[in-house]
Parts: C-alpha cells; structure tokens; sequence
C-alpha cells in the first residue's frame, strides 16, 4: 500500500508541475460555458413563434380552441396576412397559417380539404407539429357535426333536437380515451421536459466526448511512462497494472475536477457530476489496456481527429441516427457516451453497466497478467 501511496504521490505532482493539466482543467469549463452562454436565448428559451391570420368573421371558436395551446413550446400570434409573410420571411416566426375568407361555411359543411395556406421558410422545423395541432382544433370544431351525421345516418337518433345535449356534453374521466406518448426509447414524452433538455444534452455530452479524449491523451502519457528506464526496471518486481494503477488514478483526479467544474459551469443537476465516476471508470480501464500495448497507443495520434466525429455519431448527443438507421440502435444505445447521458437522466442501472464493463476489463487485464507470470 506505501508503495501504491508513493506512486500515486508522485503521479499528483507529475501532474501538478504540468501546465498542460491546469490548462485542461480550466479550458473546459470555460469552453462549456461560453457554449451555454453564447448559445442563442430566443433558440434555448423562447417558444417557437406561429402567426394565424384570421378570416373577418367566423373563426372565432377556432381561434380560441388554437390560442389555449399556446405555451413554452409553441406560441400562436393573431395577425395580418402582410406581417405574417414578413415575420416568416425573416425568420422571426417559424409558419403561418392562413385561413379562408369562407372558413366557418366550409366548416359547417365538412370541408376540410386544403381548408388551410401554411407560409413557411427556409429556417421553418416545426410546421409538421403545428399542422397536428390544427387538425387536433378542426377535429374540435367539427366532432359535433360527424357525431351528429352518424347518429341520423345510422337510425340511433331521429331528430337533430334531442341530441344537442349529448353532442356538447363532456365526458368524465372514466370514459375517455387516454393517449399517453412517449419517445423512441420508451421514456414518457413531456414536450416541455424535452424542450429544456435538448441543451442539457448537448452540454454533458460535449463534456464527455471532450473527456474521453483528455483520457485517451493519457493513455499516450502512460504508455511512454512505462516505457522509460525506471519504469521497465520495476515491471519485473511489481507488475505493469501494479505500476499503472496508481499513475492512472493521479490522472484522472484532474479530469474528474474538470468534468465536475465544466457540469457545474452548465448548470447540470448533481446526478451528471456523480454519472462521471463510472464513466471515468470505464475509460480508465480501457485507458489501462491502451498503456500496455505500445502499437496502440502509438497509434492514437492518428485516431484522436476522428473521435468527436464518431462520437457524435454514435451518441444520442446531437441526433440519434437509430431513428433514422435503425440497425445502428444496438450499437448506439450500448456505447459509453449514450450510457453516461442515460445516466444523467436518472437511469442509474446504465451507470453501473458502465462501471461493470470497466471491472470486467480490469479483471480480463488481471487474469492476463497473472497468466503471464
């Protein structure tokens, strides 16, 4: 144990005297928060902004059924047509939607084909959710009318009279049909929760795609170390994990300090600073195997370029390709960085696949030593 204190020691004020490490330890919290800071308000907390023109008369209930679901997500502005393709043109406004002069007498007929002008732009994302949200109003409107139609049609009711009461009367609870919603991965689907924790997301993955290439510059850092005079003359009487471990864990308390601090600057809850642990663990362990074998981590030079790429990739961070390609669904959900970010969202059975995968490798290094012995 003094010799694994004496290592570890040493390895702290290795990394203490290098103005590499103080560099990195405070360059990514920087760097995470001028991304925060310098991300655009109106894109992090201002909803997206949707303009209705109005015919002159007739579209009142329509507009009111459409004004309640105005929100944090989306907003929708009554305005004129010329604004509307103004505000649209600029990018002020995601759409518009235009209604007929006719609006209410195509209503009371049924006619919904083409009943609406959406404007969009070139910057426009959301228009497909706000044409659900039209429909879902129409639908409202016209609900009555279809009920009504039916119930003739049918021979149920015989006259229009007796089933005004029926057609405006609102069900309770216990007999309405429930939707609930929920994304691809099975969580509950809350469109304010996911509109908040889009920049979340991001932040904590750029946190951890920037760790694991200061990680990966440590396995260089090791790999050199154990090739140096004073470590191969102790190989033989202590062991490679022996002498790696302790070094290995006085470079990580640094990366761990900036990982924290960058969390911290983002203003991410505690369960993203406490999901570090394993996921340290895990790269510390794979960071373990690079060390020992000299082709490898001679080799990382030429790979580091291409981890942000792939780890943006393979990681839900910005886009998660599986809804797009979904054979890349095991490979995506299982990698490091999706587990780190599921634990962050409060998934901690994936933080400790994350530390079992680090053990399982430290044990598989172990059992090859001991081999080897």
């Amino acid at each position: 144990m003094s010799f694994f204190l004496a290592l570890f020691q040493s390895g702290l004020r290795t990394q203490a005297g290098r103005l590499r490490t103080w560099a990195l330890l405070f360059l990514l919290p920087l760097m995470i928060f001028g991304t925060r800071t310098l991300l655009p308000a109106q894109e992090v907390s201002t909803p997206v902004q949707v303009g209705v023109v109005l015919p002159e008369t007739g579209g009142e209930e329509f507009w009111s059924r459409l004004n309640s679901r105005s929100g944090l997500v989306v907003t929708f502005y009554e305005t004129g047509l010329d604004q509307a393709r103004r505000q649209v043109a600029t990018g002020q406004w995601d759409c518009a939607l235009v209604l007929p002069q006719d609006f209410s007498l195509r209503l009371s007929r049924q006619d919904t084909y083409q009943l609406f002008t959406l404007l969009t732009g070139p910057g426009s994302t959301v228009y497909p959710m706000v044409r659900e949200t039209v429909s879902a109003c129409v639908a409202e409107c016209i609900s009555p009318g279809i009920a009504e139609r039916y119930l003739l049609d049918s021979g149920i009711a015989s006259g229009s009279g007796s089933m005004q009461p029926w057609l405006n009367e609102v069900l309770p609870e216990q007999d309405r049909v429930l939707i609930s919603m929920e994304t691809a991965d099975g969580s509950p689907l809350d469109p304010l929760v996911l509109a908040d924790s889009g920049v979340s997301s991001l932040l904590s993955g750029l946190t951890a795609i920037l760790l694991l290439i200061w990680t990966l510059l440590t396995a260089m850092d090791l790999g050199r170390w154990l090739d140096s005079p004073f470590a191969q003359r102790l190989v033989p009487l202590r062991g490679t994990l022996s002498l790696l471990l302790p070094r290995l864990g006085a470079s990580l308390v640094p990366i761990l300090c900036s990982g924290a601090l960058a969390l911290l600057a983002a203003g991410m809850a505690p369960a993203c600073m406490l999901a570090l642990i394993p996921y340290l663990l895990f790269w510390g362990a794979a960071v373990l195997a690079l060390a020992r074998l000299r082709p490898l981590w001679s080799a990382l030079p030429a790979v580091l370029p291409s981890v942000p790429v792939l780890a943006l990739l393979l990681s839900p961070v910005l886009l998660d390709l599986s809804l797009l390609f979904p054979a890349l669904g095991p490979l995506i959900r299982w990698t490091p960085i999706t587990l780190y970010l599921r634990a962050c969202g409060g998934s901690w059975g994936d933080g400790l696949v994350l530390a079992a995968g680090g053990a399982a490798i430290l044990a598989v290094l172990l059992a090859a030593e001991q081999k080897k012995a």
